[in-house]
């Protein structure tokens, strides 16, 4: 039924209905490494559900269709069917309004895998709206100056078993009127996600983990549950900044960032492990790389070890005083000083085989 709709939109487009796989390009890993295309964090591990249901490990539309789009009305629609799909978008599209794969959220999407084609496949001028989605997997995708909607490159608000990995994500750093907010924003319970191998770059507050310092909201919020791995965040105001819930942020490059590299607050505890600061990530007076108290009247806790901090840097934080539930998931991380190169080779759009 979905395949004939789309096929509807535009004949002339390219679409594989009912291929088990389709494998639309084929782009060889840069030099010298094989780059990772390995799930990892919390995107990997089942949960059970309050209802004593069980939700399985992130895997998209992995059994489902696959099919090329072009057209946002083509990828709207695939992304609302109740099918799980594995789609690939080829080219860049202007945008006037987001992508929502939700449009009733008593009845909720997701079980979708969307691919960019090639290093420049995704959106400009809006993002992609996953609230109220479950199992859903995006990479290789570019959004560029999200303005309209949310401002949100990516929103992620009550949802679960999201994996965000190789992706490029940007606006203007200096632009003050065109109402970009986060690169992705992970709110209102939202769990069981992984943002990996992704360039934040060129913009101001690229990732908020929890909407607000309200007490009110942590019966909620205290699921919010975030593994960022091997990300960079370059010529950006901030990292990311957790409330309530749980992260860990490990192997992320941080250069050129002025505000501070990792938050927490409200409660929240995050385990920071061997990320690369360079020199000029905060205030050159303090050179904030981490910090567990940024205004909330909560402080949040953190457990960090393995990091290279800017020079200058005195680490003040605030750990748990009592020893925290270990992660969910096992993570070997690669040493600080090992980051640089492997996310310059490997992160972002273009990086994978497909």
């Amino acid at each position: 039924m979905l395949c004939r709709a789309v096929l509807a939109l535009a004949a002339a487009l390219t679409v594989a209905c009912g291929d088990a796989k389709l494998y639309p390009y084929t782009k060889k890993p840069v030099p010298p490494a094989d780059c990772s295309d390995m799930k990892l964090g919390f995107a990997a591990v089942a949960s059970s559900g309050a209802d004593g249901g069980v939700s399985e490990a992130t895997t998209g539309g992995n059994g489902g269709q696959t099919m090329i789009v072009n057209r946002a009305d083509m990828l709207t629609a695939a992304l609302q069917s109740h099918d799980p799909l594995v789609i690939y978008l080829d080219g860049m599209l202007p945008l006037t309004e987001t992508i929502k794969v939700t449009v009733d959220k008593t009845m909720r999407g997701g079980n979708k895998t969307l691919i960019g084609m090639g290093d420049s496949s995704g959106f400009t001028g809006a993002g992609l709206d996953l609230s109220y989605t479950d199992n859903v997997i995006v990479q290789n995708l570019k959004i560029a100056k999200a303005a309209v909607g949310e401002g949100d490159a990516i929103t992620i608000l009550n949802a679960h078993h999201i994996w965000i990995d190789h992706c490029d994500l940007s606006s203007d750093r200096y632009d003050t009127t065109s109402g970009y907010d986060g690169l992705v924003d992970i709110t209102h319970g939202s769990s069981f996600v992984t943002v990996s191998w992704t360039l934040f770059h060129d913009h101001k507050d690229t990732s908020l983990v929890g909407h607000t310092n309200d007490p009110a909201q942590q019966a909620e919020d205290k699921d919010l549950s975030v593994t960022y791995h091997h990300n960079g965040f370059f010529r950006v105001n901030s990292g990311p900044r957790i409330r309530w819930g749980t992260a860990q942020v490990a192997n992320n490059h941080f250069d050129d960032v002025t505000s501070f590299g990792i938050v927490s607050d409200s409660a929240a505890t995050v385990f920071v492990a061997s990320n690369m600061f360079e020199d000029n990530v905060g205030p050159p007076d303090t050179h904030l790389a981490v910090t567990t108290s940024y205004g909330d009247p909560t402080p949040g806790t953190m457990i960090e070890s393995g990091d290279r901090f800017p020079r200058g840097f005195t680490l003040d934080i605030m750990r748990p005083t009592v020893a925290p539930p270990p992660l969910p998931y096992s993570y070997n991380a690669d040493s600080a000083e090992s980051v640089s190169p492997l996310i310059t080779t490997c992160a972002g759009t273009g990086k994978l085989v497909f």
